[in-house]
């Protein structure tokens, strides 16, 4: 979109100039995008385009990468989060992270989601209690494990675990929501259940997705974009990006014709 329009919109995430390198790769290139609160955005593109290292930039996972260098800005809530003052701890806990495998830890169900509460030193029981409860609901897992809480995490099937690394990364009350193509490996009926809760999550989160599916975006976007070689090529709201893109590589992307 515009830079323009920026006026319109109330700006959660704004990125500018971002340059991303790996020794002397130089993997994104000049990006300039923002993040509207309370909406979804998917990010598109082929495999190794730079959609999901830009994805790691606004939580500064990077950050652990030898070898890794950025330029540039990412504005959250109107600070740069590379400032030499940010409390990476702090910032992480704002911003819940879902990765491409559903990738519980080796504890109890419970404790998946009573985890990052535990880390940021909540140690009223009854409060602790009540936050897996709501995630639990709010990620749609609840009626199926509330007499099983107390069971490993691995024994729930691939779409329940997925789901419950979602109520994971809300449990911290969390302002904006990370996924890395979150339904990948799911059967069709995880994967319809895990969009209905996208669709219903921006009502309290500000939602960026990684993904290859060019029909699940199209269903779910507020607006997206489309990253090629490390470039953001195209970047809109949905209505025009899906049906009247600007540029021939995204409409080409759209059509399959990549």
């Amino acid at each position: 979109m515009a830079e323009e329009k920026k006026k319109d919109y109330e700006i959660k995430v704004d990125v500018k100039n971002l340059n991303f390198y790996y020794g002397k790769q130089h993997l994104l290139k000049n990006v300039n995008l923002f993040f509207k609160k309370n909406s979804v955005c998917t990010l598109l593109g082929p495999s190794g385009c730079g959609k999901s290292t830009f994805l790691r930039t606004l939580n500064r996972m990077n950050d652990y990468t030898e070898g890794a260098r950025l330029t540039g800005e990412v504005i959250i809530d109107g600070q740069n989060i590379y400032g030499k003052s940010v409390d990476v701890v702090e910032l992480r806990r704002n911003i819940g992270m879902v990765f491409q495998n559903p990738n519980p830890f080796p504890k109890s169900i419970f404790e998946n989601v009573a985890f990052g509460l535990r880390i940021h030193g909540i140690k009223n029981k009854e409060f602790i209690v009540e936050r897996v409860e709501k995630c639990l609901k709010y990620a749609g897992l609840y009626d199926e494990v509330k007499d099983k809480l107390a069971k490993p995490a691995f024994s729930l099937s691939g779409g329940q675990q997925q789901r419950l690394c979602i109520a994971r990364a809300i449990a911290t009350n969390p302002s904006i929501l990370l996924m890395d193509e979150p339904t990948a490996y799911l059967d069709p009926v995880s994967t319809s259940i895990i969009l209905d809760l996208i669709t219903t999550f921006k009502k309290y989160y500000t939602i960026i997705i990684v993904s290859h599916n060019i029909q699940q975006a199209g269903r779910i976007s507020d607006y997206s974009g489309f990253f090629l070689d490390g470039e953001l090529i195209e970047f809109d709201e949905a209505g025009n990006f899906f049906l009247r893109p600007k540029d021939k590589r995204t409409e080409n992307f759209i059509t399959s014709r990549y």
